[in-house]
């Protein structure tokens, strides 16, 4: 199971997201995410942050407990950067959603070649975070924009 560091409140979260410059600029443009990760927690600390960070090991991150939450909202995770980080992260007892809050299955459909070929040319927003609660926050702030 994943031990979060902190509570499940967005608040009170540390979420990693890739970052180039044209994401930083569609980040900057989250402002309802920016203000709940910047609202204080019921200690009256601010300490919600944005890390940087890449590929499946964000997911990982997530899975060992070194961030709360990461979001790919911008370009989407081809298939090879999500697979490995979302079974690491759901065996850990964590959960990935798409954006609009529904579960993203463990099972690719890679049964072909053509299958293989086909998955290679999608991408795929989402969130990942600790658990489902702070999973569901996340995509409501992103909705709210």
């Amino acid at each position: 199971m994943v031990t979060p560091r902190s509570t499940s409140a967005l608040n009170s979260s540390q979420a990693a997201f890739l970052m180039k410059p044209d994401r930083f600029q569609a980040l900057a443009q989250q402002n309802r995410l920016i203000e709940e990760l910047n609202r204080p927690a019921d200690n009256g600390n601010s300490r919600g942050r944005i890390g940087v960070d890449f590929g499946s090991i964000s997911l990982c991150h997530v899975a060992a407990g070194f961030t709360d939450a990461t979001i790919e909202f911008s370009k989407g995770f081809a298939i090879w950067d999500l697979a490995p980080g979302h079974y690491i992260l759901s065996a850990a007892g964590g959960t990935v959603i798409d954006l609009q809050g529904k579960p993203i299955s463990l099972n690719y459909r890679l049964d072909t070649l053509s299958d293989i070929a086909e998955a290679m040319d999608r991408r795929q927003t989402f969130i990942a975070a600790t658990n489902p609660t702070l999973a569901d926050e996340i995509a409501d702030v992103l909705t709210e924009e």
